[in-house]
């Protein structure tokens, strides 16, 4: 664990909507923040620029999707593309 308790910024990526949380180092929890429409890419980096201007994250988490076998999601590919961006 670090000296200084971090923010963390977490993304779950869908194709319409791109949820947010932010979790607390210091408190080991996290909780919803919002929603990101999915549409323009420029609305959407924007919207992300202001978060991270806003909460100061030390890390940006992304999840990755997983069928229930545990094999790769149809979506992963547009997952790690916007994790890439």
């Amino acid at each position: 664990m670090p000296d200084t308790p971090e923010t963390i910024l977490a993304f779950d990526f869908g194709a319409r909507r791109i949820g947010v949380a932010v979790g607390q180092q210091i408190t080991s929890s996290a909780s919803p923040l919002t929603v990101i429409a999915n549409g323009a890419q420029r609305s959407v980096w924007a919207a992300i620029a202001k978060l991270i201007d806003e909460w100061r994250p030390a890390r940006l988490i992304v999840g990755m999707p997983s069928n229930a076998d545990g094999t790769p999601a149809a979506i992963g590919a547009a997952v790690t593309a916007f994790m890439a961006e």
